[in-house]
């Protein structure tokens, strides 16, 4: 296995460890939950099979739902983020290197990186916290809980990409 291969199986269970322990916990302001199990998704290398994309979006979704008893919103909002990510991919990406990379802020650049996280991101906050909430019935409420989950989310993970590109230098 390579070395690559063994840093994503790392970060797959890091990020749902950190979902399930401690960032479900949290609900800063009663609306805004971080959910930066996405994360994973977002750095899946760029020449992976798509279908081995959808089935790794859906194994995230599906372990953090075990934990979280949320009964399948997690698997839909992954699965239809994993879908769609070759899209933004072939959207933000260097054109000279669209099929060796991992998405980072070095292959990428801080600029790119950040405006591909951000769609990734806002899509599945959307998908979850609609299908969550099963209608637009209070819709100030849903946008609160949306905004807030995705500025906590983008925020660590600009901190997630900071560290590494800090360790990526050393």
């Amino acid at each position: 296995m390579s070395s690559t291969g063994i840093r994503q199986i790392l970060l797959f269970i890091l990020l749902v460890f950190l979902q399930v322990g401690l960032f479900d916990k949290i609900h800063l302001f009663g609306y805004a939950t971080p959910l930066l199990y996405v994360y994973f998704i977002i750095k899946l290398p760029a020449e992976m099979n798509r279908n081995l994309v959808l089935l790794l979006s859906a194994l995230t979704g599906l372990c953090v739902d075990l934990f979280s008893y949320t009964l399948g919103l997690n698997m839909l909002a992954c699965v239809v983020v994993g879908f769609m990510r070759h899209y933004f991919l072939s959207l933000f990406a260097p054109r000279d290197i669209f099929e060796s990379y991992i998405p980072s802020f070095n292959s990428f650049g801080k600029g790119l990186f950040f405006r591909y996280a951000v769609f990734i991101v806002f899509l599945h906050q959307i998908i979850l916290f609609v299908t969550e909430s099963l209608s637009l019935f209070d819709p100030l409420i849903l946008t609160f809980r949306i905004v807030g989950s995705f500025t906590l989310t983008m925020f660590l993970i600009f901190i997630f990409e900071s560290v590494n590109l800090r360790g990526l230098k050393k």
